[in-house]
């Protein structure tokens, strides 16, 4: 084989090989993994899609409740969208009404948008 061939084999490759890892479909864990790392570098917005994504694209998993639950916490606690998080939560509410994550969205949903001062007794 000739350089000629083999530098076109190479390419073919690496096209193939892009092709696959774009078309590949993300498992709930991995989605996970990356909301859970945006949210740690702020980007806010870019979690809450992919926790989106958990909640659309594997409605049966096990980390829906989860990805339900930050949707509705990043958009009260970090977006401010105090509407769209109550929506969520009582949404999570509906689906998952004995998740061990209820008690924190009665909890979310009666102190949305007070400060941490106006928590403390």
């Amino acid at each position: 084989m000739n350089s000629r061939t083999l530098l076109k084999l190479f390419i073919l490759f690496f096209i193939f090989s892009i092709i696959f890892v774009c078309g590949k479909k993300l498992t709930d864990k991995e989605m996970m993994e990356f909301a859970q790392k945006e949210y740690s570098r702020g980007n806010h917005e870019k979690a809450v899609s992919y926790y989106e994504r958990i909640v659309r694209i594997h409605p049966d998993s096990e980390l829906c409740p989860t990805a339900l639950f930050m949707i509705g916490y990043v958009n009260a606690n970090e977006l401010k969208n105090y509407e769209e998080a109550e929506k969520v939560y009582s949404e999570f509410l509906e689906k998952y009404p004995e998740s061990e994550l209820v008690s924190s969205v009665n909890f979310e949903l009666e102190n949305m948008g007070k400060s941490p001062e106006q928590l403390v007794p």
